[in-house]
């Protein structure tokens, strides 16, 4: 028995990719059924996206983070990224990431006072190194030794 009408909707595994990052990155399910086109380069119906896409439509957004996540990780902590993914050795890129990461997820403010100075002349060194051992000689009390170090 033959059958009529157009052949159902098949899809690619390359649009199962691309459903899942727009999913993702939060494209709205109109938009992504333009995208998506069948054999007759026609988009497809918001029925037949959720259809033929349904896991990628319920999990894309997680696989999408969870890929950002674990590469921001890697990256922070210097390790070997995954396979095929360029790591970045640049340490202030690295340490822009983990500020974001700890903003975000962590949920660290900026210092309302503004970014601390160092002390920039020698001068304030030594002032730094005596205001420090003086506290230490404080906190220490008799155990407190010139230098900074204690003894028993």
């Amino acid at each position: 028995m033959a059958m009529r009408g157009r052949p159902a909707f098949q899809p690619t595994d390359e649009q199962r990719k691309n459903v899942e990052v727009m999913v993702g990155l939060g494209i709205p399910e109109g938009k992504i059924c333009l995208l998506v086109r069948d054999r007759r380069d026609t988009p497809i119906s918001r029925n037949s996206l959720r259809k033929h896409f349904k896991k990628e439509l319920e999990t894309g957004a997680t696989k999408l983070n969870a890929q950002v996540g674990n590469f921001m990780v890697v990256t922070i902590m210097g390790a070997k990224p995954p396979a095929g993914v360029t790591p970045i050795r640049d340490e202030r890129v690295r340490g822009r990431l983990g500020e974001l990461f700890l903003k975000s997820r962590l949920g660290w403010r900026e210092n309302d006072l503004g970014p601390q100075e160092l002390p920039a002349a020698e001068g304030d060194i030594r002032e730094a190194e005596r205001r420090l051992d003086a506290k230490l000689a404080r906190l220490l009390g008799p155990k407190a030794v010139k230098g900074g170090s204690s003894t028993d």
